[in-house]
């Protein structure tokens, strides 16, 4: 099943920041407005491993529920209306 690709707000999804000497980097604005940010907005930094590369940081928003948000994220590959069934179903793997 081949996964849906949302369409990019932003014209360059790359961009190179400088990491200060108070250890901040700046998102730029473009950015900011794509993934709808506003001041105060609580956002979750994951450490993620890219193979050959070394680690990375994803940036999100903090989601209001952790459960919906996951549903969200398999909907592009769980069977339609069945993302709980499909969550039930990776837990059981992993354990």
């Amino acid at each position: 099943m081949a996964l849906r690709k949302p369409a990019l707000a932003v014209e360059e999804p790359t961009r190179e920041v400088t990491f200060s000497s108070n250890r901040q980097v700046g998102l730029p604005s473009e950015f900011a407005r794509a993934m709808k940010l506003s001041p105060q907005t609580k956002l979750l930094e994951v450490l993620v491993r890219l193979p050959g590369v070394g680690y990375g940081v994803v940036l999100m928003p903090k989601p209001k529920s952790y459960s919906a948000a996951l549903r969200e994220a398999l909907s592009g590959i769980a069977p339609a209306g069945k993302a709980d069934q499909f969550i039930k179903t990776l837990r059981d793997e992993w354990e």
